[in-house]
């Protein structure tokens, strides 16, 4: 890594999010394989992923600790308090630690784990592919930064304040769903019409996928190019106009608001 000091990462829990994490860094040169550690509550996880990217297996959470300088936090939220018991003893104020944990601010953590410096990310599913969107903050310029390089293997980046993490957490954490669930309605319109399911789906798929880069390599907005592709009196007014007269836009921000709400809830717990 370029940020100094930071050299070597132990990775907590071996689940999907965080392998996508490390596998996405290390495909880029960003972290080397046997610079990182793994520990997993099922010790054959770690000793699986620790082989495909030819790290190493850590035989206890402390052994893991010890001989780390940056701690990526992927377990799941309910094992949080076990771990903090046990990573307490071992933590010394020099280390970071990553956090992925839906609904943990950094003071939470800090309250958990002690004085030591702790960003929080907000990554999705698109890191399991190199196209995760990844919000992150943090008061360790040093750690953010870090942090920043580590995510940038698995996606784009963006710094915010951490009380915007409740609604990134609606729009780009949970985002991914949304799109599938546009992708299930497109298929299963084609295969009510007699289109066979996966000739319907790849329709669905690439549309979205095109429609995707489109505008990611445009200088238009998305709404700009919406209006681009919908000509007057054509098929594509007829279906936005009967999104509009339902009350789409409506409906779906009041959908984001209730994740966004659900955020708020899970922190507090």
């Amino acid at each position: 890594m370029k940020k100094r000091g930071f050299n070597k990462i132990g990775l907590v829990g071996a689940g999907n999010m965080g392998t996508s994490i490390i596998e996405g860094a290390c495909r880029k040169g960003i972290l080397k394989g046997t610079a990182i550690a793994i520990y997993d509550k099922f010790p054959a996880k770690a000793r699986s992923f620790a082989k495909a990217i030819r790290g190493k297996a850590a035989h206890s959470l402390e052994a893991l600790i010890r001989g780390s300088d940056i701690l990526l936090l992927a377990i799941k939220p309910q094992d949080f308090p076990d771990f903090a018991v046990e990573a307490k003893k071992f933590l010394e104020k020099k280390q970071g630690v990553i956090s992925i944990l839906a609904g943990f601010t950094v003071e939470k953590i800090r309250q958990g784990l002690g004085p030591v410096s702790v960003v929080r990310a907000m990554p999705n599913l698109g890191a399991k592919v190199g196209g995760a969107m990844t919000a992150i903050t943090g008061q360790d310029k040093m750690l953010l930064g870090a942090a920043a390089e580590i995510f940038e293997g698995c996606g784009e980046v963006v710094t915010l304040p951490e009380n915007a993490f409740d609604d990134v957490t609606a729009m780009s954490g949970s985002g991914p769903a949304y799109f599938f669930y546009l992708m299930e309605l497109l298929t299963d319109f084609g295969v009510k019409r007699g289109i066979p399911a996966k000739v319907a789906a790849r329709l669905a798929i690439q549309t979205g996928l095109g429609a995707a880069l489109l505008a990611k390599n445009s200088a238009d907005s998305c709404a700009e190019l919406r209006q681009k592709v919908t000509s007057k009196k054509g098929t594509t007014e007829a279906a936005l106009k009967m999104l509009m007269k339902k009350r789409f836009g409506k409906i779906f921000q009041s959908a984001l608001a209730a994740a966004a709400r659900r955020s708020r809830q899970l922190r507090a717990k």
